[in-house]
């Protein structure tokens, strides 16, 4: 699939407040369309009703007989309107005659009704809607009485609710694009500090890794920009370190290959087979050594890349530690140390990754056979202790002092007595891995008391 493409902040912005200002002005017609009609409605039923009551005026009892006192062409005179047609109708009801009509009302309403108050129907004939008023007329005596209705079609009412909503339509589109040019606006001005930083970003060169400036950066961004900033100086910080360990793996390297470079040398200029092969043996071991480091190098770069191809699973530490020392096995035998493996209690089961935790444990394994007593004893232990899984590795060397337990984590350091050809890195990896995993790492030795043991406290799984 595609990438999306990026999408811009102010062009997602303007829309998002168009479509509610949209939604807004819709709402606003419909409520101003309802409130035009419902007023119209009002004004033109009192003054229809008005013609009604002239209208019932009109009819009086006369020589015995309920009558209009006024022709239909009166009538028709007296109520015309201009704009909307107007129909009258008077009906008797003692007998249900028609007394005086200028056109059809269709049936009569509901009679039950009281005398002198308005009422109101609407009614459609045709394609015309009207609405009609009528009141009842007590004319004569006993239940004498007429029935007066006056219609009018509702053109001037839909007209001025129409008007009203135009009216209201032409507002709100006016509200709305002066609203969208205010917005724009004011987003391109809100963002002005942001190009700012885009512009002083990319006039940098590619070393400067400096924190972009938050002082005129919106509050909204502003967590975004310290954030980035922050992620900036791990980048330098990463740089620095690695760096650092190039400059001494190259220095670490630079003398074995120097070395191997001499001993060479002197193989191909020596002048018996014994001296060519003392100097081969020599850069046999030269060689091994250099292995060696470029394994350590390696797995340090590995630890610390954090690997998303080497993932965390339940592992036991017994089983991994059997075969490291199965792997050390010869290097103990050719130093003459009694490499042991002990276990105390069930299952050493943690949430780590098998390569990295033998790394690990090879790393502290090679360290004792490296620094402790030449044929001496190294011991792996694994132990609960409470909800951990404590794994240690113990020797009977020569120990050291207390202020160098730290220093020993530190990549490339070596104690100025040491006699080992070890690299290092040994701890530095150790610690790596450790850290990793929120594993703690520590070191108990005591020169007086000959021997150190370096613990590792898991969390158990």
């Amino acid at each position: 699939m595609s990438a999306s493409p990026n999408r811009s902040l102010k062009v997602a912005l303007t829309r998002r407040l168009v479509l509610g200002l949209l939604l807004l002005g819709v709402i606003g017609a419909a409520v101003a369309y309802a409130f035009a009609s419902r007023f119209a409605d009002r004004a033109f039923d009192r003054s229809l009703f008005d013609d009604v009551r002239v209208l019932a005026n009109q009819v009086r009892w006369v020589e015995g007989s309920t009558r209009v006192t006024l022709s239909p062409d009166a009538l028709i005179w007296l109520l015309a309107d201009e704009g909307d047609d107007v129909i009258f109708r008077v009906t008797d009801l003692a007998n249900q005659r028609r007394l005086t009509s200028n056109g059809d009302l269709g049936d009569l309403p509901d009679l039950q009704i009281r005398p002198g108050e308005p009422y109101f129907r609407s009614i459609t004939l045709g394609s015309e809607h009207l609405r009609v008023a009528y009141v009842l007329r007590p004319v004569g005596p006993g239940n004498a009485s007429a029935l007066v209705e006056i219609g009018e079609t509702t053109r001037k009412r839909e007209g001025i609710a129409r008007s009203i909503l135009i009216g209201t339509i032409s507002m709100m589109s006016a509200f709305i694009l002066g609203a969208v040019v205010l917005v724009w606006t004011g987003i391109g001005t809100a963002l002005v500090p942001l190009r700012e930083l885009e512009a002083d970003a990319a006039r940098r060169s590619i070393g400067n890794l400096q924190p972009l400036e938050t002082r005129s950066a919106p509050a909204e961004v502003l967590t975004l920009i310290e954030t980035f900033n922050h992620m900036m100086g791990r980048v330098v910080q990463a740089i620095e370190v690695q760096r650092h360990f190039l400059a001494n793996a190259a220095h670490q390297l630079k003398t074995p290959m120097a070395g191997l470079r001499l001993q060479a040398q002197l193989a191909l200029t020596a002048r018996t087979i014994e001296d060519a092969r003392e100097n081969m043996q020599s850069v046999e071991r030269r060689a091994a050594h250099s292995a060696h480091l470029i394994d350590q190098l390696l797995s340090l770069s590995l630890a610390e890349a954090g690997e998303p191809g080497l993932p965390s699973i339940r592992c036991d530490l017994a089983d991994v530690a059997q075969q490291v020392i199965e792997r050390m096995l010869p290097e103990a035998r050719e130093r003459r140390v009694d490499l042991g493996f002990e276990q105390a209690g069930g299952a050493m089961t943690v949430l780590a990754n098998p390569v990295l935790i033998g790394e690990l444990m090879t790393n502290l394994v090679d360290n004792a056979l490296r620094y402790g007593r030449h044929a001496g004893r190294v011991t792996v232990r694994l132990e609960h202790v409470g909800d951990q899984v404590m794994l240690k590795v113990i020797d009977d060397g020569p120990g050291f002092p207390e202020a160098t337990r730290e220093l020993v984590f530190r990549r490339f350091w070596r104690s100025d007595s040491s006699t080992s050809d070890g690299a290092g890195l040994g701890l530095a990896i150790v610690r790596e891995i450790a850290e990793r995993y929120r594993a703690a790492v520590s070191i108990v030795s005591r020169p007086e008391a000959d021997g150190t043991r370096i613990e590792v406290a898991f969390a158990a799984a």
